[in-house]
């Protein structure tokens, strides 16, 4: 019997008890407002957070907040393209911690805050929050994940290239526009793509990415869940 999950903002109180009793999980989805060429929605961190955080309670069990669209340096700073809302570190950290210990004060056992947006930057920012709340709160398991983390060799981590434009087109089927992109050869300095041309990406390829990461994530949590004792 599969355990109870759920998208926390469409839950009645009621319902979140249910879960939380049978499944004391919760993931933050972890995103960006980010250029992502010419092909692809500012908002596809986000989009690929929350559709792989979705999947993964649907096998474990927990809640899925809404993503967080904050992005820490963004590609605006580092090749300067617009329509990117970069956040800085400190600000990020502050409200990673405050998400930590919010949903440990809510009963919740392990909190996995899991960023599609995935440059250093990002990840020490939120390790940083997660590691006051560990500070104040020890009784709460919390790590930063990201799919950069369990795609392994078999996908490349990208940024708008076929890896991202895969689960673009998988989670939001016909949000992408690869007629956008332009004929000429495609690099990170004029197009903002880094990785496999986007051109190589499919539905059907986001599907498979998403089955790896969920298979390899979700041996992570079943370790967590021995470790912490919620599970024998």
């Amino acid at each position: 019997m599969s355990l109870p999950s759920g998208f926390y903002s469409d839950l009645r109180p009621v319902e979140i008890e249910r879960i939380r009793d049978q499944a004391p999980i919760a993931y933050v989805p972890w995103g960006a407002l980010e250029w992502h060429s010419l092909h692809a929605p500012i908002g596809l961190d986000s989009v690929k957070a929350e559709g792989i955080c979705k999947a993964l309670a649907q096998e474990t069990g927990g809640v899925v907040l809404p993503a967080i669209p904050m992005g820490v340096n963004t590609i605006k700073p580092f090749k300067g393209f617009p329509h990117s809302i970069d956040i800085s570190a400190d600000l990020a950290s502050r409200v990673a911690e405050e998400f930590c210990l919010q949903l440990a004060d809510e009963g919740f056992k392990v909190v996995i805050l899991f960023t599609g947006h995935y440059p250093p930057e990002q990840i020490n920012a939120l390790q940083a929050g997660v590691d006051r709340a560990k500070a104040v709160c020890s009784s709460t398991h919390f790590e930063v994940w990201a799919d950069l983390h369990f795609l392994g060799d078999e996908f490349r981590a990208d940024h708008a290239g076929a890896t991202e434009t895969s689960f673009q087109m998988y989670f939001e089927p016909g949000s992408v526009d690869l007629e956008a992109l332009p004929e000429a050869p495609l690099t990170l300095d004029d197009d903002g793509i880094m990785g496999d041309d986007p051109r190589e990406a499919s539905a059907g390829r986001g599907a498979e990415q998403l089955k790896l990461v969920v298979s390899r994530a979700v041996k992570r949590m079943n370790e967590i869940l021995k470790e912490t004792g919620l599970k024998s």
